[in-house]
């Protein structure tokens, strides 16, 4: 994309100046847009299959807890709900304090 077109698309959806992932570059629009499409991701899994957030060096270290709240808020679900590949895969299992 150039930079034009960059520029362009961040003020028709300023979410696609937000970057989530840095080692892949993903705004938080590329996965809105992975969440919201036909069929959607509901899974950290599939969020990182249809749009590579967490496939970088850090392996999601870094940005697999906003791409989580990302998914919570998109499919309004707590947090806790939210899994990584299968149903019962939770990555979070209650609160710690």
């Amino acid at each position: 994309m150039t930079e034009e077109d960059q520029t362009e698309l961040i003020r028709k959806n300023p979410l696609y100046g937000r970057i989530i992932c840095r080692c892949e570059n993903i705004t938080e629009g590329d996965i809105v847009d992975a969440i919201k499409r036909k069929p959607g991701a509901v899974t950290m899994g599939g969020v990182k299959s249809r749009c590579r957030a967490g496939m970088g060096r850090c392996q999601s270290g870094f940005c697999g807890p906003r791409v989580q709240q990302i998914l919570a808020h998109e499919l309004n679900k707590p947090l806790d709900e939210i899994t990584v590949e299968k149903k019962r895969s939770y990555i979070l299992t209650g609160r710690t304090k």
